[in-house]
């Protein structure tokens, strides 16, 4: 049930990664300097976001000397306006239905997502400690940055990560740089065509266990996304695996990092098809 309490001790919840002891130990033994890379953007005024999305807005709700104490002290608040998929976020199950039904088999109810009452919301967003893989699909063509044409595909997976030594195992969050990152803040970044993994490559990812899945694109999968979005539907709603969108993946790719543990907290967002996130790769 959406809000339900996440348990601190395991970080179980209704939309959490179960909680498995080893696989929070395997994350663990990925760490050798405790180096730490932020995969997030910074929300700012201007920021990137797709079309379909509101802009990301921070204004002074109260400003300084608007009131001062008598020991002349003053104090200033922000309000903040945004869409839940604007900048580094995380797709909630909700966001995808599919012939007027969600996840789970109830139907597509609008004023019940709005009011927090349908299952897979933000709100049932679980706590994320696990280890984590980067496919370096940009490395494996050997350029910078992919073209927005190139589709990757499951041999595309296979050969990345036997180049970078390592294989997808139950439960890893797996993330994918295709270097489109690089246009971050340049009008080619949210373009109809970016790089991304099909149908074929997502179910790849499936069928080894991977248990969130992430990229530097605005839409993950191959885009554009206009008549059908054939990955999200099989990640969201077929599978019930999460989706993070927006993620700065080059400079732990320029470190040559591929195996670390990864972390990130979503807002429990009651109603939100999706939460921004702050996600960090520890190794």
């Amino acid at each position: 049930m959406s809000g339900s309490v996440v348990d601190a001790a395991t970080g179980d919840g209704p939309g959490a990664l179960p909680f498995d002891l080893a696989l929070w130990q395997r994350a663990a033994g990925t760490v050798e300097t405790g180096r730490l890379f932020e995969l997030g953007r910074e929300f700012h005024d201007g920021m990137p976001h797709y079309p379909t999305h509101p802009d990301f807005e921070v204004s002074l709700f109260r400003k300084h000397g608007d009131r001062v104490r008598g020991d002349g002290a003053s104090s200033a608040s922000c309000h903040l306006s945004f869409g839940g998929h604007t900048g580094t976020h995380i797709d909630a199950l909700c966001h995808v239905s599919q012939d007027g039904r969600m996840h789970d088999g109830s139907p597509a109810d609008n004023q019940r997502i709005q009011a927090g009452t349908a299952v897979g919301d933000a709100a049932d967003l679980g706590v994320y400690v696990r280890r984590g893989v980067l496919f370096d699909i940009a490395a494996l063509d050997r350029v910078d940055r992919l073209s927005g044409d190139r589709v990757i595909g499951p041999e595309d997976l296979a050969q990345a990560a036997e180049r970078q030594g390592f294989r997808v195992e139950h439960g890893d969050v797996v993330l994918i740089r295709t270097g489109w990152g690089q246009l971050w803040g340049a009008p080619g970044y949210i373009d109809h065509a970016t790089p991304g993994p099909n149908y074929e490559a997502a179910k790849w990812l499936l069928d080894r266990g991977a248990g969130l899945v992430g990229s530097d694109t605005a839409v993950f999968e191959k885009g554009p996304v206009t008549d059908a979005a054939p990955v999200h539907r099989l990640l969201l709603f077929e599978q019930k695996v999460n989706i993070m969108e927006n993620l700065d993946l080059e400079p732990i790719a320029a470190a040559g990092v591929s195996t670390f543990l990864f972390l990130a907290l979503p807002l429990r967002v009651r109603g939100g098809t999706a939460s921004p996130l702050r996600p960090v790769a520890i190794c």
